[in-house]
């Protein structure tokens, strides 16, 4: 038997879930084209090919959806901007970008360092604490509260509902009663908010957003509708709220599992923004982006037909030894000229920048307080294309 036909890349299964990095490493080697024939789905897992993939946007459509046990031949019917392709794609992407220019977000370091120390402040003294419950899932559902005008008072809520949308059982690719329901209620929180909104506008991205025009194909001008929305906020709350979770809560395992890394940072604390982007490509929230190919594709000797379901590993990329030297070793002094832990390419992470902000900032507060601590337990959550933990009881 072939050393590729012994390998099993399944992303509903748990077992995998708990260490995917042999599978992608003999991925790579001996399959780098792989075909799921219970899913069917193809898989790539070299970073150049992960990269050309994210580049082509016109072989590798997003427009039938990004994750795979919901795409199912046609266009997805949900109007969201990660569910699109240019030109459409291009022009609302220009529109929300106004809410993340870069001034605007470094305008928010103050009030992010703020949250995190409160947060902190708390645990300082009690001896062990579940970080995840009371730091990494907080801090980012603040930012992004912050920014999209979410009261405090829903924030737990939204939390929890977008925690829900993600979940998958063992062994089923298909989204759980309890997951369609979740999303259902996002949906019709954000349609009352901004209706909310209509009545009295705020000083948030929501009515930012409800308020932009863009120039539609006939060069008229357009504004997004309430489906389009309700539907962005959703994945800003939604996504803004578990990549830094997500991110935060692994780098701090991978710490404990790297004491020299950990002490390189609490000894040079400016060492902590390439630290992030070496987390990004060892161990990133996202594993994969789903695209469905418009025409046929080979490469490395295997034929993908047009409309074959494509998963782009872009978790396994960073882990590729043709891209990076010894890339099973966590290193924070690692010159990083590009990774893929944010996409790449049209549909690369709009809030890219915020992430890599809140993460320095949480992780500078994190070190500064708790700069010697142990992994006590680990609770992973369980998704097809995030990968993360859902509790991390550190004793410090």
């Amino acid at each position: 038997m072939s050393a590729a036909a012994t390998i099993c890349y399944d992303p509903y299964s748990y077992e995998l879930d708990a260490d995917p990095y042999p599978t992608y490493r003999r991925m790579q080697d001996h399959a780098p084209v792989y075909y799921n024939e219970r899913h069917d789905f193809y898989a790539l897992t070299r970073f150049r090919d992960c990269h050309d993939a994210f580049v082509d946007f016109e072989t590798y459509s997003s427009a039938y959806g990004t994750v795979l046990e919901l795409m199912h031949g046609e266009p997805f019917e949900v109007p969201m901007i990660i569910f699109m392709d240019p030109p459409r794609q291009t022009r609302v992407r220009n529109l929300v970008s106004k809410a993340f220019t870069p001034r605007q977000i470094g305008a928010l370091e103050p009030a992010i360092r703020t949250i995190a120390a409160r947060y902190l402040d708390a645990l300082v003294g009690a001896g062990s604490a579940d970080f995840v419950k009371e730091f990494t899932a907080k801090l980012p559902m603040d930012v992004i509260s912050t920014l999209l005008g979410i009261p405090e008072s829903d924030r737990d809520h939204v939390r929890r509902a977008s925690n829900r949308i993600l979940h998958r059982e063992p062994g089923n690719p298909m989204p759980p009663p309890d997951a369609l329901e979740a999303q259902g209620t996002l949906m019709d929180y954000f349609g009352a908010a901004l209706a909310e909104r209509r009545a009295r506008p705020r000083d948030d991205i929501m009515t930012l957003l409800m308020t932009a025009e863009l120039q539609g194909a006939d060069g008229k001008r357009e504004c997004l509708d309430d489906v389009e929305l309700p539907a962005f906020f959703n994945l800003l709350a939604t996504a803004g709220n578990e990549t830094v979770t997500k991110l935060l809560a692994t780098a701090f395992y991978w710490l404990a599992e790297f004491p020299v890394e950990r002490e390189a940072l609490v000894e040079d604390p400016s060492l902590v923004a390439n630290a992030v982007e070496e987390f990004l490509r060892f161990d990133p929230p996202s594993h994969y982006q789903g695209r469905t190919l418009t025409r046929e594709v080979t490469l490395h000797g295997t034929s993908m037909p047009a409309g074959a379901r494509i998963a782009i590993v872009n978790g396994a990329s960073g882990r590729d030894p043709r891209q990076f030297r010894d890339p099973d070793r966590l290193d924070v002094r690692r010159q990083i000229d590009l990774h893929l832990g944010f996409g790449f390419g049209r549909h690369i992470c709009l809030g890219a920048s915020l992430a890599r902000l809140e993460s320095r900032i949480a992780l500078e507060e994190f070190l500064r307080r708790f700069p010697r601590y142990r992994v006590a337990g680990v609770e992973r959550m369980h998704s097809s294309n995030v990968r993360g933990l859902s509790g991390l009881m550190l004793q410090y």
